[in-house]
């Protein structure tokens, strides 16, 4: 029994640490050759370096996954984008699911800053009930950032998360999550440094 006990504890460190480092199960570092390979899809090159894929490891709020993959660097960026969420104008579901997936990555992750404001010129929707619609005009943000620079316990491959909400109207959004790599930055400033 104690065998078995150890085994499953040894294997849930292995689960965890994989779940730590590779979001979706997606390397940062990973080749197209290497995303095709555990891509449950055939990767479909959306734009330049944007591939649309399915991972090996989705999660029940996420319909669409993205990555950016780069010649030399592989895959430097992982974008999720949830189904579409509906909800009332003051956004009880979609704050109560982006709320529960902050909590699950807090408990990886550590640390977090949190954006939740109005612009300070939006003054006729102020009231909660228009809490869908703001968001949807860009008047409104709700954001949650991982860093290193805030405590964040963040591997050492990944520079950055972050968490946030958008609306297509005042009865329905979405969530999106991003990870950043350690190469992140080179890489945009070397696409940009081109023009």
């Amino acid at each position: 029994m104690k065998k078995v006990i150890g085994l499953f504890a040894l294997l849930s460190i292995f689960i965890v640490s994989d779940a730590f480092s590779r979001p979706f199960g997606i390397g940062f570092g990973m080749t197209l050759e290497q995303i095709s390979q555990i891509s449950r899809t055939t990767p479909l090159n959306v734009t330049n370096d944007w591939y649309a894929i399915t991972p090996p490891n989705t999660h029940e709020l996420f319909e669409i996954y993205m990555v950016r993959i780069h010649p030399v660097f592989g895959v430097y960026f992982i974008r999720a984008v949830s189904r579409n969420i509906s909800t009332s104008g003051h956004g009880t579901e979609l704050i109560g699911l982006f709320d529960n997936l902050v909590s699950n990555i807090e408990r990886i992750y550590g640390d977090y800053y949190k954006v939740d404001r109005l612009n300070p010129e939006e003054r006729i929707f102020t009231g909660s009930q228009h809490f869908m619609f703001t968001l949807s005009q860009g008047s409104r943000e709700l954001a949650v950032v991982w860093h290193r620079e805030i405590g964040s316990r963040l591997p050492e491959d990944i520079s950055e998360i972050i968490i946030f909400a958008g609306a297509r109207n005042s009865s329905n959004g979405s969530i999106i999550i991003e990870y950043y790599s350690i190469n992140y930055d080179a890489i945009e400033e070397e696409r940009f440094s081109v023009f």
